[in-house]
């Protein structure tokens, strides 16, 4: 793979400082690293192997997304509607992408791994880091702690 086909490495900086959010976008990024394994098997074997893996990212992601919401909303994030609609269109563009594919379309697995990974690393480092803000703010208030975020989400 190239340069532009590298995997992720987690750094601290995409932390958004709620330690159940992180360890899900580690896990988001460990998928996006499993997408570009699987590239680099043969054609066969990768179409299979990235197929499942790309519709665990997609049940994954729902369960990601569903908790930053469960936290956000009752909190009254300021950006919770542009967030949410952030994540349905993000599911909605990878549901649509496995239909297509298990249409007929051809698809160049590393190319929709560019986009999984593009798409995760601009979310944590922009949309997420925007709400890591606000929440930082209620916990030097004294509001939240990471404890009672954590408590808001069902699982």
């Amino acid at each position: 793979m190239n340069e532009n086909d590298s995997e992720v490495i987690w750094d601290d900086s995409y932390s958004v400082g709620v330690p159940l959010i992180d360890a899900q976008h580690k896990e988001l990024v460990k998928m996006t690293n499993d997408l570009f394994q699987s590239c680099l098997k043969d054609r066969e074997t990768a179409e299979i192997s990235f197929m499942k893996t790309v519709q665990g990212a997609a049940a994954y992601a729902k369960t990601h997304f569903g908790t930053e919401e469960q936290i956000l909303e009752p909190l009254d994030y300021p950006g919770y509607a542009v967030h949410k609609k952030q994540h349905e269109d993000f599911v909605a563009d990878v549901l649509r992408i496995i239909r297509e594919f298990e249409g007929g379309k051809k698809m160049i697995p590393k190319d929709l791994a560019r986009f999984l990974r593009d798409w995760v690393l601009n979310h944590i480092a922009g949309s997420d880091k925007e709400y890591s803000y606000f929440l930082d703010n209620l916990k030097a208030q004294g509001k939240v702690d990471n404890e009672s975020l954590e408590a808001m989400v069902e699982i």
